[in-house]
């Protein structure tokens, strides 16, 4: 069932340059720093959307925030503005492309022992799923083995839930931003992970009416902020 029900699990491009072609670029904001990112890829794209603010927080997350976690990392800089804008909050990203993982952690080297960035993919349980290569999409597809013809690939998913547990231990997760594409459907549908996190924000581009139910049922107080190209729902726990 898992391998039919959520696209693009993976934030990975299958056209990506590798992690050795970045170079450091100079951009405005970022206290200066300079951010490593591939010419000839979509890492402007995301540079490009950390600028338009769509992975901050609600206003309403009252009290400190400690903890916060970034499902599909990419390559670090949702993180890296995440870390300026709460000094006194640690922090763990998950991203599965290999390369991208290497980009975002030169990104977050000034960081360090504040940020933790893990190469995993994250699911609602420890589960093998099998992905393909789409041409047009963004990154790698759950699919139906017998369904496709091209090139499939088998990825350990991690526990979502365990893997909040050992960043936090006792403590909430004060925010998550998740950027798992369609995946986070089925998630929510299993969403016992969210059990210790405060507040959750997640891009979606699919089940829009079923979104914030699925938060709501999990104990939120739950939005929707729809956009031109999808949208985002938000939950807090109060």
């Amino acid at each position: 069932m898992t391998r039919l029900v959520a696209g693009e699990i993976l934030r990975g491009e299958s056209d990506q340059p590798a992690a050795d072609t970045a170079v450091p670029v100079r951009v405005r904001g970022l206290d200066g720093r300079a951010v490593w990112l591939r010419p000839r890829s979509t890492d402007r794209a995301a540079l490009e959307f950390l600028y338009l603010g769509y992975h901050l927080p609600p206003a309403e997350l009252a009290g400190p925030v400690g903890h916060i976690a970034v499902f599909g990392a990419n390559i670090g800089l949702l993180l890296g503005d995440l870390a300026a804008r709460y000094p006194g909050a640690r922090l763990l990203g998950a991203e599965p492309d290999q390369d991208n993982a290497a980009v975002a952690r030169r990104n977050l080297a000034h960081l360090g022992e504040r940020c933790s960035l893990v190469k995993a993919a994250v699911w609602h349980r420890n589960e093998r799923l099998t992905l393909s290569w789409e041409s047009e999409a963004w990154g790698q597809a759950l699919t139906d083995p017998a369904q496709n013809g091209g090139g499939m690939l088998q990825i350990d998913a991690a526990d979502a839930g365990s893997m909040l547990g050992e960043f936090s231990g006792r403590a909430p997760v004060d925010y998550l931003l998740v950027n798992i594409e369609t995946a986070w459907y089925e998630m929510l549908r299993h969403g016992e992970w969210t059990r210790n996190v405060r507040c959750i924000k997640i891009e979606i581009a699919d089940h829009y009416d079923e979104a914030v139910p699925l938060l709501e049922a999990l104990g939120y107080q739950a939005q929707l902020q729809r956009l031109s190209w999808g949208a985002f729902v938000t939950g807090i726990r109060r």
